[in-house]
C-alpha cells in the first residue's frame, strides 16, 4: 500500500490499531500501516515488525518538547498519555488519575496525540520514506532486546489458549526458581489461597511470562518479595511487591539491558494471552507489580440497539465462538445491566429513542462500576471523533460486517475461542 494521501481519520486509526498491538507480531505484519511504510517491499515480515514497532515509539518520542519550554503543556500531555498508555501498559483512568485530568480530558488529549502521530508519519510518507528512514539507530543493548522480541513473536504465533491452573504453574515456576533466589538472597512468598480459577492462557507462554516477570523482579528487588493473588469477575490479578524491608534499601545491581529485555518479555507475553501487566519502578518506595489474566469462561458483550435485528446480527456472526451475546433494546436499562453483569465490552447504538447513545456512553464513564468497560459505538452517523473524546475505545459505522466486528474484538485483546465441536 504505497497511497501517501490516505484520509486524515483513517491514517489515525492505522496508528492506533498498531500501537493497540505494539507486542503482536502477527497484527503488526498483517496491518495496513506496515504495507504503507514498505515502500520497496522487500523486507521479511520479522524486520518490517521490528522497523514498525521503533519506528512507532520514534514517533510517540519526538512528540516530547523541550523541557525548558513550558508552554508547550498540550504537547507534555500528549507524550505522557501515549508513553503511559501504549509503552508502560497504563490503563486510560490510571494516567487521567496521574496527571489530574478528567476522563473525558485524558480520551480527548489522547486522540490528539495519536493524530500528531499519525501526522508525523504522513510527513515521512510524503517525503517518499519508508520504515528504514524512521526507525531509531539501536541503542546499546538495543539488539538484545531486538532478539528477545523476535523469540516471542515466534513463540506467540504458535501459541494455543486452554484453560490452565495458574496457581499450579506459578508453584512450578518459583521451584524453578529456587537457585536464583538463593543466589540473590531473596524469598519469594506465595500467599495461601484456596480456590484459584482456571484462566485463559497458553501454558508456556504464560510459564516463560512468570519466568520473565520474576527473574525481572528479582534483578532489581531490595528485599524480599509477596506475591498475593485476587479472584474477581473477569479474571485473576496477581499483586508482586517487595516487603517493607525495601523502604530505603539500596536496589540490586543489575544491567539495565537485562532489566529492559526481562520486563519487554514478560509484558509481550501476557499482552498476546490477553492480559495486561503494570508495574512501578519503585525508585523510592516498593517495586511492585500487577498481571492480570481472563478467568476461563464466556466472554460476555452487551449489545445496546434499539433494532432487535442488529442483536440477532451480533449473535450470528459471533455464533461460533465462545461469547455470551446479551441485547438491550431499551437503552435506559444499559447502565443497571451493565453494572450487575461487568461484560467484557459494550457495543452501543447512537440513534435511539428517549436516551440516545451519547448519553448513555455518557453515564457509563462518569459510573466507577462501568468506567472500566470498553465501549465501541456502533452508528451510522460518521461522528468517530465525538466518540472516542467522549472515552469509546472505537467506533465502527454502520452496515456492520462480520470482519469489522472480529477486528474491533482483536484491537480490544479479546480472545475468541471457538466453540469445541462434538
Amino acid at each position: 500500500m504505497k497511497n501517501t494521501d490516505t484520509d486524515s481519520a483513517e491514517l489515525t486509526r492505522l496508528v492506533r490499531g498498531a500501537l493497540s498491538h505494539l507486542y503482536d507480531h502477527a497484527y503488526l505484519q498483517n496491518c495496513a500501516l506496515s504495507s504503507m511504510l514498505d515502500l520497496n517491499g522487500k523486507m521479511d515480515s520479522r524486520t518490517r515488525v521490528h522497523h514498525l514497532r521503533r519506528m512507532l515509539m520514534d514517533c510517540i518520542e519526538a512528540l516530547r518538547p523541550d523541557r525548558q519550554d513550558l508552554r508547550q503543556v498540550e504537547a507534555v500531555r500528549a507524550h505522557a498519555i501515549l508513553t503511559g498508555r501504549y509503552v508502560d501498559g497504563l490503563t486510560m483512568q490510571q494516567i487521567a488519575e496521574e496527571l489530574a485530568l478528567s476522563p473525558q480530558q485524558a480520551y480527548r488529549e489522547h486522540k490528539k496525540g495519536l493524530e500528531a502521530v499519525a501526522g508525523l508519519i504522513r510527513d515521512r510518507l510524503s517525503a517518499g520514506k519508508g520504515a528504514e528512514a524512521l526507525a531509531v539507530p539501536i541503542q546499546a543493548g538495543g539488539e538484545q532486546i531486538l532478539a528477545a522480541e523476535a523469540e516471542v513473536d515466534r513463540m506467540t504465533q504458535a501459541s494455543r489458549s486452554e484453560s490452565v491452573n495458574m496457581r499450579e504453574i506459578l508453584e512450578g515456576v518459583l521451584k524453578l526458581l529456587l537457585p536464583l533466589t538463593r543466589q540473590t538472597h531473596h524469598i519469594i512468598t506465595l500467599s495461601p489461597q484456596d480456590e484459584w480459577p482456571l484462566i485463559t492462557a497458553d501454558r508456556t507462554a504464560l510459564r516463560q511470562a512468570l519466568i520473565s516477570l520474576l527473574t525481572h523482579a528479582l534483578s532489581v528487588a531490595r528485599a524480599d518479595l509477596i506475591v498475593v493473588a485476587q479472584h474477581q469477575d473477569s479474571g485473576l490479578i496477581l499483586d508482586i511487591t517487595e516487603s517493607s524491608d525495601a523502604v530505603g534499601a539500596q536496589p540490586a545491581p543489575a544491567a539495565q539491558s537485562q532489566i529492559a529485555t526481562g520486563l519487554v518479555v514478560a509484558r509481550r507475553l501476557i499482552e498476546s494471552q490477553g492480559g495486561r501487566l503494570e508495574t512501578a519502578p519503585g525508585a523510592a518506595a516498593r517495586w511492585s507489580a500487577r498481571l492480570f489474566l481472563p478467568t476461563a469462561r464466556k466472554t460476555t458483550i452487551l449489545v445496546v440497539d434499539d433494532n432487535a435485528d442488529m442483536i440477532g446480527l451480533f449473535q450470528r456472526y459471533l455464533a461460533g465462538y465462545e461469547v455470551t451475546i446479551v441485547g438491550v433494546t431499551d437503552s435506559a436499562q444499559t447502565l443497571p445491566l451493565a453494572t450487575k453483569l461487568q461484560p467484557r465490552l459494550i457495543t452501543l447504538d447512537v440513534m435511539m429513542p428517549q436516551q440516545d447513545g451519547w448519553e448513555v456512553l455518557q453515564r457509563l464513564k462518569e459510573s466507577p462500576e462501568t468506567q472500566h468497560i470498553p465501549v465501541i459505538v456502533c452508528s451510522v452517523l460518521k461522528e468517530s471523533r465525538l466518540a472516542l473524546s467522549m472515552g469509546a475505545s472505537d467506533y465502527i459505522t454502520k452496515p456492520i460486517s462480520q470482519a469489522a466486528i472480529l477486528e474491533a474484538l482483536q484491537r480490544e485483546m479479546i480472545i475468541l475461542r471457538a466453540v469445541p465441536q462434538p
